[in-house]
């Protein structure tokens, strides 16, 4: 999708902020006027929003009940329609979807991080956790012929995560975009045969 600069993306305090990674998300999700998207981790609501307007039916979740709130107001703010559910992954998501977009905290840092910011970008010791346990269900949340754009860090545990993605899906990775202290990836997975068995 591209960025639509006439979109009204509001920001706050307790909610990551669109950033590098969310713009790199929101490069690589390619989804049909009459598809169905689930942004896991919506924050602002940036690619939900951006993909309710190509018309697209879309779901986001977030666990921060700020970004469930952001998430919400952008959609109003930009008269688009979206379901926005306060829950962590998929424990509140019935249904499947022909995309399923993830920014997830891949840095590594506490996994009891006390403020909503911290939690956004905190991904466990390694920085792969949240990751590796969003990979273990998504494929059951996935259309046939479905996939996944995920953004993954040099500095999160890369490795870890290709590793467990290794069993159920195959991996593209789509564009590196190099930090001054790390590289962030745009991957698509998509599930193999294997895994709806």
């Amino acid at each position: 999708m591209r960025l639509d600069p006439i979109l009204e993306i509001d920001v706050s305090p307790d909610v990551y902020n669109p950033s590098d990674d969310s713009y790199l998300l929101l490069k690589v999700v390619e989804l049909s006027p009459d598809g169905s998207l689930l942004e896991v981790g919506t924050g602002t609501g940036l690619v939900a929003v951006h993909a309710a307007k190509l018309g697209a039916k879309v779901t986001a979740v977030d666990i921060n009940p700020h970004a469930v709130d952001c998430a919400k107001r952008n959609a109003a703010r930009n008269n688009v329609r979206l379901e926005v559910v306060h829950g962590d992954l998929f424990d509140k998501i019935p249904g499947s979807f022909d995309v399923i977009a993830f920014n997830p905290p891949y840095l590594p840092g506490e996994a009891t991080s006390t403020t909503w910011i911290e939690k956004a970008w905190s991904g466990g010791d390694e920085g792969s956790e949240v990751a590796v346990r969003f990979l273990r269900d998504a494929w059951r949340h996935l259309n046939p012929g479905g996939r996944i754009y995920i953004i993954l860090s040099s500095v999160g545990g890369l490795m870890s995560v290709l590793k467990a993605a290794k069993e159920r899906y195959s991996a593209e990775m789509l564009i590196e975009q190099r930090m001054f202290f790390e590289s962030i990836f745009a991957y698509k997975l998509e599930p193999r045969s294997s895994s709806r068995e």
